[in-house]
């Protein structure tokens, strides 16, 4: 069903399926990960929780089974999965999800050949202290030359599924194309900064 301005088409397309009750009421969302375990996300107690799955932490980035290594130029991690959904919605590109905020850098460290097949990784991690942390552990994982940091503008645009929630599709696409390289904490300017 379509549900936060996702289209049926995207979650199809990611194998997300919709648990409805005896009235056709929404219940819950079952995301599909790539070792075939379901992570679901109950409507009324707005809770996670793993549908028969032995070893969570090793369930893979969610979505990363629907691109092949490298089938195209970027991929965009997220920290949620209507974030990622959300991304492919607007851009038709590679988006996966981490589980967490606190578990990115190790879901991404399981998942680095597949995400360094690629030449650009975008980093599209909420607007608050914790997806800078998540930012800044992933970023670490790999070459900063290939990392693009994608930053949300926060208050009630915190994520990329805020602002296809309020129909703003041509902003959420604007930001994602005028993401600039990743830059450490270390580095304290960058040389467009110093031409300034």
């Amino acid at each position: 069903l379509t549900y936060r301005g996702i289209s049926k088409n995207t979650f199809k397309y990611y194998d997300v399926k919709t648990k409805i009750n005896s009235e056709g009421k929404p219940v819950s969302l079952g995301y599909k990960h790539p070792n075939g375990d379901y992570k679901v996300r109950n409507f009324d107690t707005k809770e996670f929780f793993w549908h028969n799955a032995k070893e969570p932490a090793k369930a893979g980035l969610f979505g990363m089974d629907k691109f092949s290594p490298g089938s195209h130029k970027c991929v965009t991690i997220t920290e949620g999965y209507e974030d990622a959904l959300s991304i492919y919605e607007v851009l038709r590109s590679p988006a996966v999800s981490v589980h967490s905020a606190v578990t990115a850098a190790r879901d991404c460290a399981m998942a680095r050949s597949w995400l360094n097949s690629f030449e650009r990784i975008y980093l599209a991690f909420d607007a608050d202290e914790r997806g800078r942390d998540a930012a800044r552990a992933v970023a670490k994982l790999f070459d900063f030359n290939k990392v693009y940091d994608v930053k949300f503008s926060g208050g009630n645009r915190k994520d990329a599924n805020d602002y296809l929630k309020a129909g703003e599709r041509d902003e959420l696409t604007t930001i994602w194309h005028n993401a600039k390289r990743y830059l450490p904490d270390t580095i304290i300017s960058s040389f467009s900064e110093f031409d300034k």
